[in-house]
């Protein structure tokens, strides 16, 4: 199959599942040491995560679905920080495909995510735009 092809096959509104995440000391100290958080209180006094702690999800939960194809460069990326996240929060993230298009001959696919508490509280918004590449 082409890179078209698998493009158009991919339905709006298309269901990327729903992924969970533990956000543990171990977990939140190794994405703040990644990011070289510099406000280390936030951590240590709060016992909050670094925003966006969990947005590395966001590519693995569609490269899950979409095996053949691969969003190489990101072109947009907009989040939402609505509550802070807690240590020790389990986290879900659900996704969806809300948007596709051609320009300039490349295949765009726009996809939403929502990090969710235990409670079923939304934390964070984020859509983002990825270029599809063979």
């Amino acid at each position: 199959m082409s890179l078209e092809s698998d493009f158009e096959a991919i339905p709006i509104g298309f269901d990327l599942g729903e992924w969970e995440m533990i956000l543990d000391e171990e977990t939140i100290n190794t994405y703040a040491d990644r990011m070289q958080w510099k406000a280390r209180e936030v951590i240590d006094k709060l016992h909050c995560a670094p925003p966006g702690t969990s947005i590395g999800l966001h590519p693995r939960m569609q490269f899950a679905k979409f095996t053949n194809l691969k969003s190489a460069i990101w072109a947009k990326s907009e989040h939402e920080f609505l509550k802070p996240f807690k240590m020790g929060t389990k986290l879900r993230i659900r996704g969806k495909i809300v948007d596709k298009f051609v320009k300039r001959g490349r295949f765009y696919k726009v996809a939403e995510f929502e990090a969710l508490d235990e409670n079923g509280e939304v934390l964070m918004r984020s859509r983002e735009t990825g270029i599809n590449v063979e």
